[in-house]
């Protein structure tokens, strides 16, 4: 017998186990997503709920199975020997029993605590321990103290005491259905989750209306309840003759199997009812277990004792094999069943998140891969770009030097224009004030001449950017194009010659014929300058003339010296008409050499000067623009390559951050496939306990 029941203690622990597993086993769940950040988004409030609604199931149902214990309950009328069973079947006489109405309220004897002492309590009194001494006091009909007929007292007996209660097993005596009123009240408080029910009958008298009605209510409430009945008292059938015995036994066997087929329905199987059926004597029993230690003559001294005896093992094989099958399906098959449904609730989620998991973690691959060619594409442009741009700096260089040269040559051309625009009172016989002159219209040159290259130059460069339609239209060149042309610096070794010539003089005559045909003159001595600019020219005839001609302040001696010669030659009336001539246009050009003809003479030497010097520097100031052009466009195309190298750690960091998250991925993925691994494993013992236990 001990071996079946405790196939039942060992079922509790096989399912505790398998149920504090999962319940670790979904906490570990819980705690790997909600590490996974990668999964809170996969992860919908529906599931999350899922999750926690089972581990807060699983937190209840485990003290549930720690107190989940085989519970029988002995039932009949008064002074059936209901007691007397359950003492035989613990080998000690717990229960009060005698003769009469004796037990007054359910008692349910369990096994108690390994540190605790035997004791009792009593249900809604809040757990008072009470000493074993005040069983007989509180259960016994016969005492003052008696509890009332709906009461429950739990009698806790040590299990190292009574083998039987050390399989978990619990056994419910109860006050008689003949006292009890309100069955059905009974039945919901105390026999509902009852495995086993023991009918303990009177062998000297029938089944009761009050015993059939009340298992006519048991069966209503409970499906085909597992029933044994015992025809107790069955010694004082040894009393009777032989033959006589065997027809009150077949009698009573045969109203119990009528009462459990075709009453009550609980059995289908004759046999198997028949099978529920026993005559046993317990207080006989109880009495033959206390001598045990005797000599079996001694024991089974008594007629038919020894076969009484029998019967009632018999009975508990029955009885324990029966209230195991029955426990483990009715203990067990629910949380087996709930188990199961939390672990296939558990794999489809796990599976649905792997699925979830397997499609990201294919486009993020997909998303890399196009990162990865797109980036490889943009590296191969941004080279190709960054020689187009140098080649494109090199020819806007050149046509920048190019257009420069051509605005300051136009300029040149229109620098008569603009120095006669200049209006500024001239004085030519003071120095200082010719000085500030020569000054103020270096002055307006550069503001009005250079200003008018730098900007042209600037649109007509910005025309070019636009029409190269690279990255560098973008850029911007400088506000103002700065040229080192200094007019002070370039008209440093000016000195304007202010001094009146006669045109028709010796000195400008050769000067012409030398201008049409050039003649060897001989070198003069350059003479000390003069502070108005002023100074004196010797100039040498030819050598065929043999004549020298002093250069003076006035030409007119050389022109009388001139008139000598040709009177002599000419004539003196064609002479003098010359010389007529000649000094009326003297006197005219006198006359009209005023400031203002001598500002013209200024403005043209210096502009005649100021052409000469910057013909001189044009190619060197056309350079200089093409080198800030140069300078600004190679800014630029730093700056283009910053901004290409940021994009390039961009991209870098893109790829890595990928790579990152694809090998969360993967780690992802591998817990999840561990835990599905874990659950399916639980699963296996799961199935193998529902195999060894729950068979079909």
């Amino acid at each position: 017998m001990s071996a079946m029941l405790s196939e039942f203690g060992q079922a509790k622990i096989d399912m505790l186990n398998i149920y504090e597993d999962m319940a670790r086993h979904l906490q570990m769940v819980v705690d790997e997503l909600q590490l996974m950040p990668s999964l809170k988004d996969l992860m919908n409030e529906r599931m999350r709920d899922e999750l926690l609604a089972c581990i807060q199931r699983i937190k209840a149902i485990c003290p549930m199975l720690q107190r989940k214990r085989m519970k029988v309950a002995f039932f009949g009328r008064t002074s059936n020997g209901k007691s007397a069973v359950i003492n035989a079947m613990l080998h000690e006489r717990i229960l009060p029993s005698a003769m009469g109405h004796t037990t007054s309220c359910f008692c349910q004897v369990e096994a108690c605590a390994r540190q605790e002492s035997a004791h009792v309590t009593i249900e809604d009194s809040d757990d008072q321990k009470l000493s074993i001494d005040c069983l007989r006091e509180l259960a016994s009909a016969h005492s003052g103290r008696a509890l009332s007929p709906h009461s429950l007292l739990h009698v806790r007996w040590p299990s190292s005491r009574c083998e039987l209660l050390g399989h978990d097993v619990v056994l419910l005596d109860t006050p008689g259905v003949d006292v009890t009123a309100q069955l059905d009240e009974c039945i919901d408080r105390h026999c509902l989750n009852a495995d086993v029910f023991v009918l303990v009958l009177n062998a000297e008298s029938t089944i009761s209306r009050v015993e059939r009605q009340f298992f006519e209510l048991v069966a209503q409430q409970l499906s085909r309840p597992n029933l044994f009945i015992l025809n107790n008292r069955w010694d004082a059938a040894a009393s009777l003759e032989p033959q006589l015995e065997q027809l009150v036994r077949a009698q009573h066997t045969q109203r119990c199997l009528q009462l459990l087929v075709e009453e009550l329905g609980i059995y289908a199987n004759v046999e198997l009812a028949r099978r529920r059926i026993f005559h046993v004597s317990a207080l006989e029993t109880l009495r033959l277990r206390q001598y045990a230690k005797r000599k079996e003559e001694d024991r089974f001294r008594a007629p038919g004792a020894q076969l009484r005896y029998e019967e009632f093992l018999s009975f508990e094989r029955e009885f324990a094999e029966c209230i195991t099958q029955s426990a483990l399906r009715t203990k067990f098959e629910q949380h087996c069943a709930g188990a199961a449904e939390m672990l296939v609730q558990l794999h489809e989620l796990l599976q649905q998140l792997a699925m979830q998991l397997a499609q990201l973690g294919a486009e993020k691959t997909a998303a890399k891969a196009a990162l990865a060619a797109g980036y490889e594409c943009w590296e191969l442009q941004s080279v190709q770009r960054q020689e187009e741009l140098s080649q494109q700096v090199e020819q806007l260089s050149e046509e920048s030097c190019r257009l420069a040269a051509q605005l300051l040559h136009e300029q040149i051309l229109r620098l008569p224009a603009a120095v006669q625009q200049f209006r500024v009172p001239f004085q030519p016989h003071l120095q200082r004030e010719l000085r500030q002159y020569q000054r103020l219209l270096g002055v307006h040159l550069e503001q009005l001449l250079l200003q008018q290259v730098e900007m042209q130059l600037g649109q007509l460069l910005q025309q070019k950017l636009h029409q190269l339609g690279t990255d560098q239209a973008d850029c911007v060149l400088p506000v103002q194009l700065y040229c080192a042309l200094d007019c002070q610096q370039l008209m440093s070794g000016f000195q304007a010659d202010l001094e009146f010539r006669f045109s028709w003089g010796m000195v400008a005559i050769l000067k012409r014929i030398q201008a049409k045909v050039p003649l060897p003159l001989p070198q003069l001595p350059q003479l000390p300058k003069q502070l108005n600019g002023h100074r004196e020219e010797l100039m040498k005839l030819p050598s065929h003339v043999g004549v020298w001609l002093p250069d003076t302040e006035n030409s007119m001696g050389a022109m009388l010296l001139l008139g000598g010669v040709l009177t002599r030659t000419l004539g003196w009336r064609l002479t003098l008409t010359l010389g007529a001539v000649t000094g009326a246009f003297y006197a005219y050009e006198r006359i009209s050499w005023t400031p203002r003809a001598q500002e013209r003479s200024f403005k043209s030497q210096y502009t005649q000067h100021l052409q000469r010097r910057l013909r001189d520097g044009l190619q060197q100031t056309a350079a200089g623009f093409g080198q800030q052009v140069r300078q600004q466009l190679t800014r630029s195309m730093q700056q283009l390559q910053r901004e290409t190298k940021h994009k390039r750690s961009e991209l870098s960091e893109d790829l890595a951050m990928l790579g990152n998250e694809l090998a969360q991925l993967q780690q992802h993925q591998s817990k999840i496939q561990a835990l599905q691994a874990t659950g399916e494993e639980l699963r296996q013992r799961l199935k193998a306990f529902q195999q060894r236990y729950l068979p079909i």
